[in-house]
């Protein structure tokens, strides 16, 4: 019955009643709406910016923030390297540094270099090789998938390959490789092979270049001076700079005339800088003469460098682009200790650009014309920045995608591909969904059809269960199961689910409704008891069975204690517990993501099947 009579509804106040209550339902929807909104938000933000309570991230509308998510996403959540590649000295990525003029010719004449320089491998880094709380950007996945193709997925070779034991392919991952660095080498291996592969093949906004002059405002300057403004470096040296990210170090170990400069270079040099950046003005004979001297015969130092040289003159010093390792390394920087200051030079991608402009400028003025600049002298920094945001603002669509879709391909891999978690719920719920409908109406059935004696004495038992909370009965329950040995086993997960005392309670009344002379009917045709079963009693109530079956489904579907207490082995693992686990070491992001994944069956079998489930509330109360 209507609150509002027809003629009520169309009066002034009856209009405004309706109004009211639109509303209040319009606000109610919204209270429900706004946090789902904030969730999806979330899910499609990274660690830079989902503390953000915006319901559209402001990457999808701001190039700016899109130009810092790629930042994000390049230099692996690493501020620290990208201040030292980019010479910027941010704080963190939300405030990661912005170019707001693009010079198309500086750019171009970066990518020439590029192309045209024979570029070592180790001048250059990959951007978006390391795993960051279980969360791999789009290039670790190329990389993942090379190195499964390489191993035909075999992760036990793969640990034999990279010398430690791996559990599984999620494990994958690569740190930037800090070739700047002294302690700083590496074991070939087919990671670093499929690795440098995928570096040439990938566009050069997302590849980087080694900085020699960053890693000595790292490790030299901002320990000293700190780099939130320039006045206490200039205050310590003879030649002031106007800002870091200008700053390059000079070639060559400066004059007297700048002591400190001076000092702070040969620190740097002798101490943090790899062997691998560092070259002298010396003959290969004095090499030759210090190996001798070191090694007395030549098949020790073949014996020693795994080398086959036939004379110590065959023996040369590294070249300017050449990798040093092991022992090669250790016996080349011993050679340098007893160099020379004056006879040192460094060697590396800013000094070769440098070269290069040199060579392709006749003199600073044409160079300034045409990069827009006023440079004063060739030891110009990389534009590294520059090409980044050009590079981001030509692809915005494909990078926005990327970046709104990450969390989800993650979760999708360890769901789907990765683990067992969603395939081990699925044979749960499947097992839970085809025992709790057979084994629960035959026995309301039995209550209903026979009501054999003492039947409300057991209805009474079953409902008493629902007193004690679950976690009372999982003790008992764990230790008959191990007794049993069904640990670990579906069958131990599908046990406490298929028969639930409520659930035969209310289908015991539902049965109860159905009017007895069709079974009158049934028996004077010749049905068994098992036919009237099927063909009347389970035809005729779809709806309660349609309720039976959701409350089944969400039970198994949203297990968790009780699948972690007996099934404890990760390969045995359901959503639920999977999920927890996720959730302690993925980013805020990637949980949202994660729980919007989970939800969507539940979700989507309570749309499909809402009808059926109110004829269940509807049809025994009509009766």
């Amino acid at each position: 019955m209507p609150v509002l009579t027809k003629v009520e509804a169309r009066s002034v106040k009856g209009r405004i009643l309706q109004g009211v209550v639109i509303l209040a339902l319009l606000l109610g929807g919204t209270t429900m709406v706004y946090p789902f909104l904030l969730m999806l938000s979330g899910s499609v933000r990274s660690e830079m910016d989902v503390a953000q309570m915006d319901v559209v991230p402001d990457y999808f509308e701001d190039d700016a923030v899109l130009v810092r998510k790629f930042l994000e996403m390049k230099y692996c959540h690493d501020v620290s390297s990208m201040n030292q590649i980019r010479g910027y000295q941010d704080l963190s990525f939300q405030l990661a540094t912005v170019p707001e003029r693009v010079v198309g010719a500086r750019v171009e004449d970066l990518r020439r270099f590029a192309d045209e320089q024979d570029i070592p491998r180790h001048w250059w880094i990959l951007g978006g090789t390391k795993l960051l709380k279980r969360i791999s950007s789009a290039n670790l996945r190329r990389l993942r998938a090379r190195v499964q193709t390489a191993f035909d997925g075999d992760i036990a070779a793969f640990g034999e390959d990279m010398g430690a034991p791996v559990e599984n392919w999620h494990q994958l991952t690569l740190n930037i490789p800090q070739w700047t660095v002294a302690r700083y080498d590496y074991t070939p291996a087919t990671l670093y092979t499929e690795y440098f592969r995928l570096l040439e093949e990938r566009p050069l906004a997302e590849r980087a270049f080694s900085s020699v002059s960053g890693t000595f405002v790292q490790n030299i300057i901002a320990p000293a001076y700190g780099t939130d403004r320039v006045d206490d470096y200039n205050a310590a040296h003879v030649v002031p700079i106007e800002r870091f990210e200008d700053f390059v170090l000079p070639q060559r170990a400066p004059k007297v005339d700048e002591p400190r400069l001076r000092e702070e270079w040969i620190l740097f040099v002798r101490k943090i800088l790899n062997v691998s950046f560092i070259r002298s003005d010396v003959d290969d004979a004095s090499y030759g003469s210090f190996l001798r001297q070191k090694y007395g015969t030549l098949t020790a130092l073949n014996s020693r460098w795994d080398a086959d040289f036939r004379s110590f003159d065959d023996i040369h010093l590294p070249g300017d682009r050449e990798w040093l390792s092991g022992s090669p390394r250790q016996d080349y920087s011993a050679f340098l200790d007893q160099v020379a200051d004056d006879d040192l030079y460094l060697v590396g991608p800013e000094y070769a650009w440098h070269d290069w402009l040199a060579a392709n400028y006749t003199d600073l003025a044409s160079l300034n014309a045409r990069h827009q600049s006023r440079h004063t002298d060739w030891l110009i920094p990389l534009p590294i920045a520059e090409m980044e945001v050009q590079y981001v603002l030509a692809n915005e669509r494909e990078l926005r995608w990327d970046f709104a879709t990450v969390n989800f391909s993650n979760v999708f891999f360890e769901l789907f591909v990765q683990g067992r978690a969603f395939l081990n719920t699925v044979i749960f719920v499947v097992l839970a969904l085809v025992l709790s409908l057979t084994l629960q109406p035959l026995a309301a059935y039995a209550l209903s059809r026979f009501q054999p004696p003492g039947m409300w004495k057991l209805i009474l038992l079953f409902m008493a269960t629902m007193a004690f909370p679950p976690m009372v009965g999982m003790i008992p329950q764990f230790l008959i199961l191990r007794q049993l040995d069904l640990l670990n086993s579906f069958i131990a997960l599908v046990l406490p689910i298929v028969v639930n005392g409520y659930l035969i309670f209310l289908l015991k009344g539902f049965f109860d409704s159905l009017p007895r002379h069709l079974y009158e009917a049934a028996l004077i045709d010749g049905a068994s008891e098992l036919r009237m079963f099927w063909d009347v009693t389970m035809s005729l109530s779809k709806p309660i069975l349609a309720v039976v079956a959701l409350q089944t489904f969400n039970i198994a579907w949203l297990m968790f204690l009780y699948p972690l207490l007996v099934c404890p082995d990760p390969s045995m693992h359901v959503l639920a517990v999977w999920l927890s686990e996720f959730q302690q070491e993925a980013p805020s992001a990637a949980v949202f993501a994660s729980i919007l994944i989970v939800s969507i069956p539940t979700m989507t079998i309570f749309l499909v099947t809402q009808r059926t489930i109110m004829r269940g509330i509807a049809v025994p109360a009509e009766k």
